[in-house]
């Protein structure tokens, strides 16, 4: 019988991929493989930029060892990690990094990680968080909580609310979003008492604001789990919302805020603090019972404060929810009264108690920042009231013949933020330095602002209109040697009749530094881009070697000033200010001259000369082919950028009183130019908020790095700008335009039709 065998079944081999298919999975992974590297290597160097020791040529092992060779760098290396996973699948999380909750959820995050790392947390012993950690393990008679706290809980509660609003994002169930915002109100709860317990321990002065800031990012936390669990929206729309949230009520979001402020300041905050005391609104009362104190203060000391704050808060809050003029210009009088009492009674008390008891200093030198804080409130207060105000009219922007109603509209709202902005800065400017330290003080005086005028008159050149000028310390110099040379501070001495005070040198200074700008400007006409760079670094390095050189004993050479160039004196009728060795009448001196450069700048930004300078940064050529007159420009940008300079060089030699060539060098040019580009070319309050960034960073870091560290951080700062908004900190707005919105396609623009469905 024969027995018919099936052929054994085989399974076709599949085909290989094609060549291309096999390149590209092979770039792939290259891609990944270098990303995951780069990612690496990033969470190794933030490791070694985060530590607590500081290199050493010497003994650079050890170093390394104590920073790299720990297992704390595989904290940062998983970051790196999870740097990684979110670029590689950023697809996939774009859809719900756009959902509600999630920008407040980072925000949080955020304010926590500063208030833990960064801030103080307890004065006495200068510690932060970490620092405190210890010092709670090795203390008894503090509560289970308070140590949980500071050992484990505080993180713990940061990475559930994490974990639970990213479930409440993805699977939109709104029970995960309450129990965030329930961890957050735990969260801001436990930092006030955890910190309360530490204090009644522990004693002594403490001004520390960790604890403050701790309990503010817990509750911003707890505002992103209720904005998860009640918005029903696909995507966040943060300006909608803010948008809303301003214009529902105009103002009364500043007077909410001046009325918590306000609180604080009455109710905890320290008014009196003289030595070792600390003394809070009501105590201060007490101590100034029975003193020579004028009858305002002690009224203000015992009912008027508190009347002052109902009175302004009650007007206030009323004006802006109803929306009544009236009220608000009632609201803005009384906050300007209450004001100049708290102002006035704060004079009295720190005159008594420099009289009364010298040791516990001059006047100005022995209040707490109580004082100051009800007039920053106020200041926000008036904000508010000016929102009322200036509340834009409907019916007349509908009558406008010139302008539509929704561009009406929008001018008048501008002009109520801008109002409302103004008010509450010089709030800030007037009543914030004196809460500083000495040392702040002078970091604001002496760098701050002199920094801030140069980068204004910068801005013209650099900003305006577009010349690059690496030489503009030479301005600088320029106003500084004429105002010596004017005092008789220097080996070649004026005429009598030509010998002044340091304020009566500000119109030679000015003088002398549009004579210098147009010097430079008119050779260099016919140069653009690096060559003009390099003309202008050239003139800074000429003046510069020229002081230090000495030619014809004028300048005192590499020796400086001498003698120092006298303190300015004002004369008014009886009135006589002298300035001198306090720092704080040099800043609201600065401020007036700042606040009068920034007016007339906002002037010409919008004039004729303004446009021809914007025509030229643009396009030169066209804007000469349309009837610019370039040279006439030009030469003006370089005099009016250079007359800023004579006003900032003034000041710092009469300031400071002695200076020498060395101070005038190419680094600081660049930095000033570093500082215009980082804040928004083209944009004042740019190349302000720029300066004051950038000069208050490393002078705090001084306290949180190592020495060596400090100008590693600020570069990586600088490189996040680049990446992340490289129009600027504050771009003007057409600058921003063409970073951000010309390379989007607009809705309106027909797209491409493929060929087989054309009409």
């Amino acid at each position: 019988m024969t027995t018919l065998e099936t052929p054994p079944t085989t399974t076709p081999t599949p085909p290989p991929p094609p060549p291309a298919m096999r390149r590209a999975g092979n770039e792939t992974s290259r891609v990944l493989l270098k990303r995951l590297a780069g990612c690496l290597i990033g969470g190794f160097v933030l490791g070694l930029m985060v530590n607590s020791k500081e290199g050493s040529p010497d003994d650079f092992g050890f170093v390394f060892h104590q920073t790299a060779l720990k297992p704390r760098m595989l904290i940062f290396l998983a970051i790196g990690v999870v740097i990684f996973a979110g670029i590689t699948f950023w697809g996939y999380l774009r859809q719900h990094a756009r959902r509600p909750g999630v920008r407040p959820l980072g925000m949080g995050i955020l304010v926590i990680v500063v208030s833990q790392v960064v801030l103080n947390w307890y004065d006495p012993q200068t510690v932060k968080f970490n620092g405190l950690r210890k010092l709670v393990d090795k203390s008894s008679g503090l509560s289970s909580t308070t140590t949980w706290f500071f050992d484990w809980l505080s993180w713990t509660l940061v990475a559930l609310s994490v974990v639970v609003t990213g479930a409440a994002i993805v699977t939109r169930r709104r029970v995960f979003g309450w129990v965030t915002t329930v961890l957050g109100i735990a969260g801001a709860v436990l930092a006030w008492t955890a910190h309360s317990d530490v204090l009644d321990l522990g004693g002594g002065i403490d001004h520390s604001l960790g604890a403050y800031g701790d309990v503010i990012g817990f509750l911003i936390l707890a505002g992103a789990g209720a904005t998860v669990a009640l918005s029903q929206a696909e995507v966040a729309d943060s300006r909608g919302f803010m948008t809303r949230v301003m214009e529902y009520r105009p103002g009364l979001p500043f007077a909410v805020l001046g009325a918590v402020l306000a609180a604080f300041s009455y109710a905890r905050n320290c008014w009196f603090a003289p030595v070792n005391r600390n003394l809070d609104f009501a105590k201060t009362h007490d101590a100034y019972q029975g003193t020579d104190i004028n009858s305002l203060a002690s009224n203000y000391l015992g009912w008027l404060g508190w009347v002052c704050f109902v009175v302004v808060a009650v007007l206030t809050l009323a004006a802006t929810y109803l929306r009544q003029r009236l009220l608000g210009w009632l609201a803005a009088g009384a906050a300007l009264v209450a004001t100049v009492l708290t102002f006035f009674s704060l004079k009295s008390m720190t005159d008594v108690a420099a009289k009364s008891v010298p040791q516990f200093g001059k006047s100005w030198n022995n209040l707490g920042a109580g004082g100051f804080t009800a007039c920053i409130s106020y200041g926000l207060f008036a904000a508010a009231a000016a929102y009322v105000i200036a509340r834009p009219k409907t019916r007349a922007a509908g009558k406008s013949a010139t302008l539509p109603v929704s561009r009406a509209l929008e001018k008048a709202r501008n002009s109520a933020n801008m109002k409302a902005l103004i008010v509450i800065a010089l709030a800030v400017a007037l009543f914030y330095p004196p809460m500083l330290s000495q040392y702040w003080q002078n970091v604001l005086v002496t760098q701050m602002a002199v920094y801030l005028l140069l980068a204004v008159g910068l801005n013209v050149v650099v900003g305006w209109a577009g010349l690059l000028d690496l030489g503009y310390i030479a301005f600088y110099a320029v106003g500084a040697y004429t105002t010596a040379y004017l005092t008789g501070s220097l080996p070649r001495k004026p005429p009598s009749w030509l010998h002044m005070t340091p304020l009566l040198t500000i119109p030679f200074a000015i003088v002398a530094c549009l004579i210098a700008g147009v010097l430079l400007g008119a050779p260099t006409l016919r140069l653009r881009g690096d060559y003009l760079a390099i003309v202008t670094l050239g003139f800074g390095e000429i003046i510069q070697i020229v002081a230090q050189n000495n030619p014809g004993n004028f300048t005192n050479g590499p020796r400086g000033v001498e003698p120092p160039v006298p303190h300015p004196k004002l004369e008014i009728g009886g009135w006589k200010i002298t300035w001198g060795l306090d720092n704080l009448p040099y800043w609201y001196l600065l401020l007036v001259m700042l606040a009068i450069v920034v007016v007339l700048f906002y002037r010409l930004e919008n004039s004729r000369l303004g446009r021809a300078w914007a025509a030229i940064r643009e396009d030169e050529v066209a804007a000469q082919a349309s009837g610019v007159n370039t040279v006439r420009a030009k030469l003006l940008a370089f005099a009016i950028g250079a007359s800023t300079s004579a006003l900032a060089g003034t000041f710092f030699a009469s300031q400071t009183g002695f200076f020498d060539p060395t101070q005038f060098d190419i680094f600081t040019s660049i930095l000033i130019v570093a500082y215009v580009v980082f804040g928004g070319m083209g944009s004042l309050p740019g190349a302000m908020a720029g300066a004051a960034v950038l000069t208050w960073l490393p002078e705090f870091l001084k306290s949180q790095v190592p020495t060596d560290d400090r100008q590693m951080w600020v570069g990586a700062l600088v490189l996040a700008m680049m990446i992340f908004r490289p129009a600027g900190l504050l771009p003007a707005k057409r600058r921003k335009a063409e970073l951000s919105h010309l390379d989007e396609a607009s809705p309106g623009e027909v797209s491409a039709i493929p060929r087989g469905g054309a009409m």
